[in-house]
């Protein structure tokens, strides 16, 4: 082929990558418009190097890195005095990775379907927002590996969409409104994390959830039952549960703790049984918490049972040894309740 053929290629390429520029600096300065023009962004004007790495580490309120073709990567927003809905013109940055808005309280309305529809997103993160409405219900989306919208306002149920996502490794939904219950298979892939906890979630943990080698998961202070020791397990290198204050009913000395197992809150309810042997055994172990429970019996002795106090092991049935009373202790029986005599 001659070279004006090849020549003429590679001008078409660098005008589209040209016109492919021009068009993010466009929708940059929609995006600013929607958000009503904020003074965090008063640097976004007409001819403005948004791929400048080191113009951009020195602006508070937004940072931006590009492609090699000059196309917005990332766009992170941050602490902006708006009082606005989404703005819709972020789903005009179509080769965009990662999102993040965070600690922007004024957003508020709902989260845009059109985010889901992004083909490249690897990352969203809408945090300590006042946006309600729904989760976004992404499906079968290859390129999504983690989604966190924790504190927020959002309501609703998960979307069982999620779970088709095969490549989403990290999800975090807490403190938010959200009801239901827990759909099975919403994470994926090497130690995943899981983090739910501060919702209205009901009903049992899926049980398909004890093949999966979480490296967190965290589900606190829902409305959840049911047994969960298949959650745990001598061979798992989960770091750290937290399952506290729902009404999770299981027998505690079926559980086996790992080495790695870091840190644990089963407090606040109705967990019945010894305490086993692996929780003393559990090199790992640092921060357990299993007060306000039905446990009984003497606790293990040994191992890294020095590390524990008191306040561990509080609130619960008939439990006893170090650091507890001794078993051989009685405790005190309680005051008798007072009798009502006739009134003078």
């Amino acid at each position: 082929m001659s070279p004006i053929f090849f020549l003429t290629l590679y001008l078409l390429s660098f005008t589209s990558s040209v016109l492919s520029t021009k068009d993010d600096e466009v929708v940059l300065l929609k995006i600013k418009k929607q958000l009503g023009n904020p003074d965090g962004l008063r640097w976004w004007v007409i001819g403005f190097d948004y791929c400048d790495a080191l113009a951009n580490v020195a602006l508070e309120n937004s940072y931006i890195t590009c492609t090699s073709t000059g196309r917005v990567r990332s766009l992170t927003l941050q602490n902006l005095v708006i009082t606005t809905s989404f703005p819709k013109a972020i789903c005009g940055l179509t080769e965009i990775q990662d999102l993040y808005l965070d600690h922007n309280p004024g957003f508020h309305g709902p989260i845009p379907s059109c985010i889901t529809k992004l083909p490249n997103l690897r990352l969203l993160i809408i945090t300590g927002t006042s946006l309600s409405g729904s989760v976004p219900s992404f499906y079968n989306h290859a390129n999504i590996i983690g989604i966190n919208l924790a504190r927020n306002q959002l309501s609703g149920t998960i979307p069982r969409s999620l779970s088709t996502c095969p490549n989403l490794n990290g999800l975090e939904l807490s403190s938010n409104y959200l009801t239901g219950t827990v759909p099975p298979g919403l994470v994926h892939g090497s130690r995943p994390s899981l983090v739910l906890n501060n919702n209205n979630l009901t009903g049992e943990i899926p049980e398909s959830y004890g093949s999966v080698d979480f490296q967190l998961i965290v589900v606190g202070n829902n409305q959840l039952i049911g047994d969960v020791p298949f959650l745990f397990g001598k061979q798992k290198n989960t770091v750290n549960i937290e399952l506290n204050n729902n009404d999770f009913e299981f027998d505690l000395s079926q559980v086996e703790f790992s080495d790695f197992i870091y840190g644990f809150d089963l407090s606040h309810n109705k967990i019945y049984g010894k305490v086993p042997e692996s929780f003393a055994k559990a090199a790992g172990l640092f921060f357990p918490n299993l007060s306000f429970n039905k446990l009984c019996g003497e606790l293990p002795e040994g191992d890294n049972m020095g590390r524990f106090d008191a306040a561990v092991f509080s609130d619960n049935a008939c439990l006893c040894g170090y650091p507890l009373l001794p078993c051989s202790v009685s405790p005190p029986a309680p005051a008798p309740a007072p009798v009502s005599g006739p009134p003078f």
